[in-house]
């Protein structure tokens, strides 16, 4: 296991490890604390933990600029196709779609229903394989579905292509969708979307040895080779046995290996469609 560290960066990275330092926010997230509560206000990461501060941070700012990105989107559905749910049980085989040169693209879908004015956003690697399911008894959301199913309503979807927009990971473009179009206050969406799947380390040092680390293995046959979230773990343990000679100590270390795991699957992720 060969990371091409110097010594000096192994032996911050085990000073930062082994240390058992206070969890703190960074600059900007205190800025935005300060903004809410008054300039005068001091930061306790007991009464305020972190990775709570950043949920709240993310919620806030997907409110926040919801008219910007409704902007953004309905400009990009006014230049798309709009489907019907039939149209979407045609186009559910690949075969179909390679009939009418569709190809299937990492987007969210936007489900309109049109009767009531309510919205569904979700996201999918393949978006033509998932936004129809919404349309088949226990495949999405059950509300929705009971409305088309048994009162009738009828429906519009639109499919838009994460690279079409302003965004960078699904994540955060369906999180800011679903504030759009307030779907979770007055529509079909059950949650806000996926806050924390970001990695949320305890403070900055933390971050930046997580950035250092996979900066130096990304391009490593081993790297390549992690093919889940127990590979990833096992590697992270095997990191600090074999080049920190530091015992992984659960309560200290633990959310350092499920952050730096998240990276590690999101970096994979990321360069798995930009190759293909």
């Amino acid at each position: 296991m060969d990371y091409m560290l110097t010594n000096d960066e192994l032996h911050w990275i085990r000073d930062v490890l082994s240390s058992n330092s206070v969890a703190t926010i960074t600059e900007d997230e205190l800025k935005w604390l300060r903004r809410i509560k008054g300039n005068d206000y001091v930061y306790d990461p007991v009464s305020l933990p972190p990775h709570y501060v950043r949920l709240k941070k993310t919620e806030f700012e997907r409110i926040e600029n919801k008219e910007i990105t409704r902007k953004e989107l309905d400009n990009l559905r006014a230049t798309m196709k709009v489907y019907t749910p039939e149209e979407l049980f045609e186009l559910r085989n690949k075969s179909a779609r390679v009939n009418q040169g569709i190809k299937d693209f990492s987007g969210i879908y936007i489900i309109c229903n049109t009767v009531t004015n309510d919205y569904y956003v979700g996201q999918a690697e393949n978006v033509f394989d998932r936004a129809y399911k919404h349309f088949v008894a226990d495949n999405g959301s059950r509300e929705l579905y009971l409305d088309y199913y048994r009162l009738g309503h009828e429906f519009s979807i639109s499919l838009v292509p994460l690279e079409k927009t302003s965004f960078s990971d699904l994540n955060e473009l369906e999180g800011n969708g679903i504030a759009a179009y307030d779907s979770y206050t007055n529509g079909y969406n059950k949650v806000q979307g996926n806050y924390m799947d970001k990695p949320s380390f305890k403070n900055e040092d933390y971050q930046s040895v997580a950035e250092l680390l996979l900066d130096r293995i990304k391009e490593t046959e081993e790297f390549s080779a992690l093919k889940n979230d127990s590979n990833r773990r096992n590697y992270i343990q095997r990191f600090f046995q074999e080049q920190l000679n530091l015992p992984f100590d659960v309560n200290l270390h633990w959310g350092f290996m499920q952050n730096l795991t998240k990276m590690i699957r999101q970096y994979q992720k990321a360069n798995k469609y930009k190759k293909n």
